[in-house]
């Protein structure tokens, strides 16, 4: 394969993982961050956030700071599905490397994005409950950004790490 014909092949399997990005961000969007919204509640109730209910059939979270209620959206800017879907593409169809490598290193980023979303979400939540929705609203825009770019970095950087070659495939041998 010439140089130019590998340039192109590639960038049209970048444009495809970004159509897939899309496409399953807005096909899939409701049923994860009802998902998303669920775990959250989940790990809210077994952490201390006992009045802590998921509206069924919604993304909606209800709580409390003090006696003041309060709802959190769980909209699809604060989903994982569009980093993990991104990673899981590049992953697989733009690097090289083995099958087992590219889903590896998928999976990999995908669980530590999925989780660590949950717990970002779980952190506003406590916020909220401990210093109030102002405070909440203020992290949820600073900290909780901040928490997403940490997991995408730690995510890709996962994902490269499971995708590497062991030092046995690189022809490295230890001196005995």
């Amino acid at each position: 394969m010439t140089l130019r014909l590998h340039r192109v092949a590639t960038a049209v399997r970048v444009v495809l993982v970004v159509a897939g990005t899309l496409v399953l961000g807005l096909t899939l969007t409701g049923a994860i961050t009802r998902r998303e919204a669920e775990a959250t509640v989940f790990l809210a109730r077994h952490t201390g956030l006992d009045m802590t209910r998921d509206l069924k059939g919604t993304s909606l979270i209800h709580s409390f700071h003090g006696n003041q209620p309060f709802f959190v959206a769980v909209t699809p800017s604060c989903s994982a599905l569009t980093a993990i879907v991104a990673v899981a593409g590049a992953s697989i169809f733009v690097l090289g490397g083995t099958w087992a490598q590219r889903i590896g290193g998928a999976l990999a980023a995908a669980c530590i994005l999925a989780v660590g979303n949950v717990l970002r979400l779980l952190a506003v939540l406590w916020v909220g409950h401990l210093a109030g929705v102002p405070a909440m609203e203020v992290f949820h825009n600073w900290g909780g950004t901040a928490m997403s770019y940490v997991l995408l970095v730690i995510g890709l950087l996962l994902m490269i790490a499971v995708r590497m070659p062991r030092r046995a495939e690189v022809g490295v041998h230890e001196v005995p």
